[in-house]
C-alpha cells in the first residue's frame, strides 16, 4: 500500500516543486502543510501538482505541531514526512515503506540523505552519552571530526546496511501510524530542532524501534529558512537541548545540570562567533563531514 507523503512547507522557494514531483508517483496522497509562508512557493507548488492536499496555516506553527497536523489529516497507516528541500530518488518511497513491512516493531525508519555533491548526510544518530555530548557540543565546533562527534552521528558504522539506530532526522523518514499515535506524536514546545531526538527516545521508551534504510535515497540541499537568520536559531537550538535534557534526563545527567546549563551557553557563544566570522550556518557534520 503506497503511504501519505507530507511536506511541511516555509519559505522553500522553487525547490518545493521539485520535492512534490519526486514523490508524486509513490504517493497514495500527498499532504502540503504551509507554514504561512510568503514567498509564493506554496502557490506554485499547487499550480504545479493540483491534486496535493493544501493546508494552510496562518502563523508559522514550527515543525513539530504541522507534523502532528499533516499526519493527522493523513489517510494512510504509513506517513512519509519530507522536508520541502529535499528530493526522494526512484524507488525510495517504496523503499521506506517495505522496510517497515520488515521490521514489524519499527516506529520510524529513516533514509539515507545526500549532499548535491553526493556525500552522505550523516542522519542516523545515536542518543548522546555526557561525555560525548560534551566532545560534541563544545569541541566540535572546532574539531569537527572529534570522538565525542564521530560517536554521536554514527559515523563510523555502514551507510550501506540497514541498521537499528537511537534516533534519525526527520529529513526523510516513513512513520508508522499506531506507533506515532501511541505516543502521541511530536512534542509541539519543540518548536524547531531536537523534536525528532524526543520523538525517537519516547518511541524507544515505548518499545518501539528506530531504522536507518539506505536503499530509501533522498537528496537534500539545505536550504531551509532557518539557514537565513542562524543567530536566532542557534539560539533555539540550544534552548530546545536543554528542554531535551530537563525532560530525559536520568542518572548522572540529573548532577550535570549546571554543567550542561554552562555547556550550551558556551556553546551558543562559539557558534555564534563562527558564524559571524565564517557567516557558515550549515554544520560540517551535518553537510558530510566524517560520513562516508
Amino acid at each position: 500500500m503506497k503511504p501519505s507523503v507530507v511536506v511541511i512547507n516555509h519559505n522553500a522557494g522553487p525547490a518545493l516543486v521539485d520535492c512534490l514531483r519526486s514523490v508524486a508517483e509513490g504517493a497514495a496522497e500527498i499532504v502540503l502543510i504551509d507554514n504561512a509562508s510568503s514567498d509564493g512557493s506554496t502557490k506554485l507548488a499547487m499550480d504545479t501538482l493540483p491534486t496535493t492536499r493544501l493546508i494552510v496555516n496562518e502563523r508559522n506553527t514550527g515543525f513539530a505541531a504541522a507534523a502532528n497536523q499533516g499526519v493527522r489529516a493523513a489517510t494512510a497507516d504509513h506517513v512519509v514526512l519530507l522536508n520541502p528541500d529535499a528530493f526522494a530518488s526512484p524507488g525510495a518511497i517504496e523503499a521506506l515503506v517495505q522496510a517497515m513491512a520488515d521490521h514489524p516493531r519499527a516506529g520510524v525508519v529513516g533514509g539515507l540523505v545526500r549532499n548535491p555533491d553526493g556525500t552522505v548526510q550523516p542522519t542516523k544518530r545515536a542518543f548522546p552519552k555526557l561525555h560525548h555530548a560534551a566532545l560534541h557540543g563544545l569541541v566540535g565546533v572546532v574539531w569537527t571530526n572529534n570522538p565525542g562527534t564521530r560517536a554521536y552521528t554514527l559515523a563510523d558504522a555502514s551507510f550501506e546496511e540497514p541498521r537499528r539506530v537511537d534516533w534519525v532526522a526527520m529529513t526523510a523518514v516513513a512513520i508508522r501510524r499506531e506507533a506515532f499515535e501511541a505516543i502521541g506524536g511530536f512534542d509541539e514546545r519543540f518548536f524547531f530542532f531536537v523534536e525528532d531526538v524526543d520523538l525517537c527516545r519516547r518511541l524507544a521508551d515505548a518499545g518501539w524501534q528506530v531504522w536507518f534504510e539506505p536503499r530509501a535515497e533522498f537528496m537534500h540541499i539545505w536550504g531551509g529558512s532557518w539557514t537565513q537568520r542562524p543567530l536566532k536559531f542557534l539560539a533555539l537550538h540550544q534552548r530546545n537541548l536543554f528542554r531535551y535534557f530537563r525532560k530525559h534526563r536520568r542518572g548522572a545527567w540529573v548532577l550535570a545540570t549546571p554543567f550542561v546549563v554552562a555547556g550550551l551557553t558556551l556553546r551558543f557563544m562559539l557558534l555564534a562567533l563562527r558564524w559571524l566570522i565564517t557567516r557558515r550556518s550549515v554544520p560540517k557534520h551535518r553537510s558530510g563531514a566524517g560520513a562516508t
